[in-house]
């Protein structure tokens, strides 16, 4: 990946530079406080000994989401105001104007962010132990932030699947075979916000609080770039967030490099999963395997011909009603609509019916008939390839005498064919 740029402030002479600069203190020694950030001020002299100071305080303040109030995490991280801080601290520098380049990765913005809270805050606690804390503190911080930072500056979209899709794809498997080319998000930045079928099974890696569940997971596209990396691959980083903030514990931030070709999507996900290398298997391989194969199926439904997606903009068009109306009516609405987003469904509606060759009188109980994403053959000869998706189907759904059955539990196996059951 590319690097990131670290600008240190010379005690004597001010060097211009195109970065932000965190310290504790100035070069005369005068304390700053943790929340100030320096970065050398305007001006056509390289030798400028001036340097303008930022209070980054209300920003990082402001990050911190702590309840979700039920809207998707970047509509909350937005109505909190911290996206506007943000742009209010550091909108005129130059950092901002790196990390809205399209090319530019959440990764790079990450690094830049995370490497100056913990040189803002270097030296700062009493023992190793609470260093360690306060830098894994920062590390989660810069996700969180670098993510939705990202996120607005690309205009991200919400996708939100139907409780039906949710259902459909979570008992479907994928040919790993597939090539990488038919993995591709709609948007350059979105959030997948999880419905609570989703929520309910995939579950968060090492945990055992029953109410820290996934609320979804940034999905940041970005094209080739010779600025930040070799100028062929596209990166698809994931950025999995959990209901439950916990200062900023349950987040799980996953990056792949992908040539968008005939590589198969097997060797893609093990690749994204090297993450989990020297961790439990049970506790934080097979959790994430589920969640990362969950997101690359709806990116694989979105990909095809006969997909039902729906766009809705509520938050735009109530924001225009808003802008003809007095103050107090102006009010009252701009309230409501700290819950509103624009965003895009995915999905039928329903289930799809039992089909009708099964026999009545089955003593097989209700069960599902799992489906699948593969290529098939098409076209002239059968010579051209097209991605089709083989729906589930939920057997001997008339004996259901309660809820649906739940998923089945499927490893995470190899490169090739679907992922089998775990073995008993």
């Amino acid at each position: 990946m590319g690097g990131f740029y670290i600008f240190p402030l010379v005690a004597k002479k001010q060097r211009k530079t195109r970065g932000w600069s965190m310290r504790k203190h100035v070069s005369t020694g005068r304390p700053m406080g943790l929340d100030m950030v320096l970065r050398p001020a305007s001006s056509g002299n390289a030798d400028a000994l001036t340097v303008e100071r930022i209070d980054i305080g209300p920003a990082l303040k402001k990050s911190r989401v702590s309840k979700l109030y039920g809207r998707p995490y970047p509509v909350q991280f937005r109505n909190q105001g911290a996206f506007d801080a943000w742009r209010q601290a550091l909108g005129s520098g130059q950092e901002w104007k790196r990390w809205a380049d399209p090319e530019a990765t959440c990764w790079n913005i990450r690094q830049e962010i995370q490497q100056q809270l913990d040189d803002m805050r270097a030296g700062t606690h009493d023992n190793m132990e609470a260093e360690a804390r306060a830098r894994v503190d920062a590390r989660m911080q810069a996700i969180s932030i670098s993510a939705n930072l990202k996120y607005e500056l690309q205009k991200g979209a919400i996708i939100e699947a139907t409780p039906a899709l949710e259902t459909l794809l979570l008992n479907s498997d994928m040919d790993l075979d597939l090539p990488m080319k038919m993995v591709a998000p709609s948007y350059p930045a979105q959030y997948l916000r999880f419905g609570p079928e989703a929520a309910r099974h995939l579950k968060v890696p090492d945990s055992d609080v029953p109410d820290r569940l996934f609320d979804g997971v940034f999905c940041f596209f970005t094209p080739p770039s010779t600025r930040y990396g070799d100028g062929i691959k596209w990166t698809l980083e994931l950025i999995f967030v959990s209901q439950r903030q916990d200062c900023y514990s349950g987040q799980v931030a996953l990056l792949g490099e992908t040539e968008r070709d005939d590589k198969p999507l097997g060797q893609w996900l093990n690749r994204v999963l090297d993450t989990a290398k020297g961790r439990s298997v049970e506790t934080f391989y097979k959790p994430m395997y589920a969640a990362v194969s969950y997101v690359v199926k709806v990116f694989l439904y979105m990909a095809l011909r006969q997909a039902r997606s729906i766009e809705h903009h509520e938050y735009d068009e109530s924001m225009r009603r808003i802008a003809g109306l007095g103050v107090k009516k102006r009010a009252r609405l701009l309230q409501r609509v700290e819950s509103l987003y624009n965003g895009i469904r995915v999905g039928p509606d329903d289930l799809p019916q039992e089909g009708a060759a099964h026999e009545g009188g089955s003593t097989v109980a209700p069960h599902w008939r799992r489906g699948h994403f593969r290529m098939q053959a098409c076209g002239v000869g059968k010579l051209e390839r097209k991605l089709i998706f083989v729906a589930p189907m939920l057997i001997h759904a008339a004996q259901l005498q309660g809820d649906i059955p739940a998923p089945k539990p499927y490893r995470a196996g190899g490169t090739r064919g679907p992922e089998r059951p775990v073995a008993s």
